[in-house]
């Protein structure tokens, strides 16, 4: 194995290890809007500079191979996959933190999230195409648990249509779903727009952490096939 592919190893293991991280911070911001937990949600916009530090870290280290190795084909793409995936994450992250400020607008608001059935579907939505995303990103590893030479990268093709699938066939028609429920109690929020735009917020804010699940598995169609698919489907 060349120096180079024991590198790239190297930095998708690091990528895999920040989507882990990134999955417990969806987990933790979704746990704080649902329980109203002030104190869980503040911890979620802390843990959002751990994030930015890795993100940083990541891109250097690509930054770094393409000065030495100049890599060409697959080498590339594999390098170009991960400085996106990586930036999708931090922006995943980023909307997790919105999450988290949001709900504590509705706890000062005295508005219960759980009042919306469609946000909680949403939710799951989302946390499903999320970590079946990271699949993408992970290794594959033996049973021993050690990664074997060329295998950490992005091989499930299927893998990949089907979450681009879900965002456009679930994910965005769910969202609807919850708008819909949300502008129906509009009477729920007379003398409280701060708790109107917090609804609205979070709900996008899941939306689009679906985008960027497309966006990490369209990125893995490119590094599998070497087909740029953004914008033809």
């Amino acid at each position: 194995m060349s120096e180079l592919a024991k590198r790239l190893d190297r930095l998708f293991l690091k990528l895999d290890h920040m989507a882990l991280l990134v999955e417990q911070i969806l987990a933790d911001s979704l746990y704080a809007v649902t329980t109203g937990n002030e104190d869980d949600a503040k911890l979620v916009v802390e843990s959002d500079e751990t994030i930015d530090r890795r993100e940083v870290e990541i891109e250097r280290e690509c930054i770094r191979l393409l000065a030495l190795y100049q890599p060409a084909a697959i080498d590339l793409r594999r390098i170009c996959f991960v400085i996106k995936a990586n930036n999708d994450l931090e922006r995943i992250a980023d909307l997790c933190v919105n999450l988290a400020k949001m709900s504590m607008i509705l706890v000062k608001e005295h508005i219960d999230v759980r009042t919306f059935p469609a946000f909680e579907k949403l939710a799951g939505e989302v946390s499903d195409a999320y970590h079946q995303t990271i699949r993408l990103i992970s290794p594959t590893r033996s049973d021993s648990g050690d990664v074997p030479q060329d295998t950490a990268a992005p091989h499930d093709l299927e893998l990949a249509w089907a979450i681009i699938k879900r965002d456009t066939e679930q994910i965005d028609v769910t969202f609807r779903e919850y708008l819909d429920e949300v502008f129906s109690a509009e009477g729920m929020f007379q003398g409280k727009p701060n708790a109107l735009y917090a609804l609205t917020t979070m709900g996008r804010a899941l939306e689009r952490l679906g985008d960027q699940c497309t966006n990490i598995a369209e990125d893995a169609i490119f590094l599998i096939t070497g087909e740029i698919v953004r914008h033809e489907i």
